[in-house]
């Protein structure tokens, strides 16, 4: 379709319209566009809250009538409007007339511009669907710029005065420079939605709504959740790396809301520390992801460490360790007697190369052992003399690490009776960062 003639339409439209909020606050367009580019909220209540002058909305609604004959019902002349099914009637009403789906595109236009909403509108009439960004602020990464190691996938650092936080984002005044939001890493993928318009008498949608579907634009990130992301970001980087509030932004989109809505999930994301990632970093990021989606086995390891690099109190660490470590050393473990040696021997002859590394791995990971039993049945670690606990934890978790990513990286679990008689080499590719 040709999108010039609807271009001057709707921008003829927009100039002369007017427009009242809830509060009865009235703006021209170009106030409009200054809340709009200001990130200020501008809730309408209906298109009734849009005014256009008679005969510019006559031309314009003309012009309509022919281009979105397909999305029209023959009976009503009711428009199909996929807007409608990603928040609900406070976006946009779900089967408008050709009338106030004019409104709609001049309050888009008064936002941003009536070539960005000819294009937009263009593709919905071609069957394209609405894309949506998944977001996601994390905690313990940070970056040096923007990246997008990949299409669909995108990882920017918020700056440290939270002027960058995208519109998407809504929060109390009062949380705008707390340090939770600012100077976060903001992680998002790109999915395509439902269709932009659709036949109201072929799609009818039972009430309530079904769930919206979400395809990833790029396929090769088909398997790929935020959870997963952050699992094999964590391993990667030697950190814990979590998310802390995730929410949908609609990008351009938006614009047509009448009132868009906000809804997030939140949860606690403790970390102790921050690391740097850079575009390749993320790629083999997402090589691990690859090989942790196809091979399961050691979930219960990953999560377990990743606890024990998160918590703050040494007890809580040797715990999830030990679990960690059991998991990872002990899988399928038949045996009925001392574990502990069992763990510290694998451990060693897993992971080390020569007599003097195998022997520290042994006794690192044996004192870790008995101090996470002692706290287990006694509340108090038992440190034996001349060791630091702190220092064994340390190089506990990266031990155990190193045996998840070695064991990732051969999608196999080693056999342990044949690599400590020296029949089996195991070895598997480790960013040792």
């Amino acid at each position: 379709m040709t999108t010039d003639s609807l271009t001057d339409r709707i921008d003829t439209a927009a100039v002369k319209a007017e427009f009242t909020d809830v509060y009865k606050n009235r703006f021209d367009s170009s106030g409009v566009r200054h809340l709009y580019t200001t990130k200020r909220q501008f809730p309408l209540s209906s298109t009734d809250a849009i005014r256009v002058g008679e005969r510019e909305l006559h031309d314009l609604t003309s012009e309509l009538e022919n281009l979105l004959g397909s999305f029209k019902s023959p009976k009503s002349g009711l428009v199909g409007n996929g807007l409608y099914h990603l928040t609900g009637s406070v976006a946009s009403p779900r089967l408008p007339s050709c009338e106030d789906y004019a409104k709609i595109l001049v309050l888009a236009t008064s936002r941003i511009g009536a070539e960005r909403v000819a294009d937009l509108l263009a593709g919905w009439i071609e069957g394209k669907g609405i894309r949506v960004f998944s977001c996601v602020l994390l905690k313990g990464l940070e970056t040096k710029g923007g990246m997008q190691p990949i299409d669909g996938l995108r990882l920017v650092t918020l700056s440290k005065n939270g002027d960058d936080l995208p519109r998407s984002l809504r929060l109390d005044p009062h949380e705008h420079m707390h340090e939770q939001f600012v100077r976060r890493a903001l992680l998002s993928l790109e999915y395509e939605t439902v269709s932009g318009l659709y036949d109201p008498e072929v799609v009818r949608e039972r009430f309530p709504p079904r769930p919206v579907s979400r395809h990833v634009v790029n396929p090769d990130l088909s398997t790929v959740s935020v959870e997963s992301l952050c699992r094999a970001i964590s391993l990667e980087t030697n950190n814990h790396v979590d998310w802390f509030i995730h929410w949908h932004d609609y990008g351009d989109v938006e614009a047509f809301f009448l009132n868009p809505g906000f809804s997030s999930q939140r949860k606690e994301a403790s970390t102790a520390s921050i690391t740097s990632v850079s575009v390749e970093d993320l790629r083999t990021c997402l090589q691990t992801h690859t090989l942790l989606h196809r091979f399961g086995a050691l979930d219960l390891s990953i999560a377990r460490w990743r606890k024990s690099k998160r918590s703050r109190s040494t007890n809580e660490q040797l715990i999830e360790l030990r679990i960690a470590l059991e998991s990872v050393l002990l899988n399928e473990d038949k045996g009925t007697g001392e574990k502990r040696h069992r763990l510290a021997t694998r451990g060693a002859w897993f992971l080390g190369e020569t007599f003097a590394q195998r022997k520290s791995h042994f006794d690192t990971l044996r004192n870790v052992y008995d101090c996470a039993s002692s706290v287990i049945h006694g509340g108090t670690p038992k440190v034996k003399q001349g060791r630091n606990l702190k220092q064994d934890i340390a190089e506990a978790q990266d031990l155990c690490r190193d045996a998840i990513l070695r064991i990732v990286a051969a999608r196999r679990m080693p056999d342990w009776s044949n690599l400590i008689l020296g029949r089996e080499h195991f070895q598997g590719d480790v960013n040792t960062k």
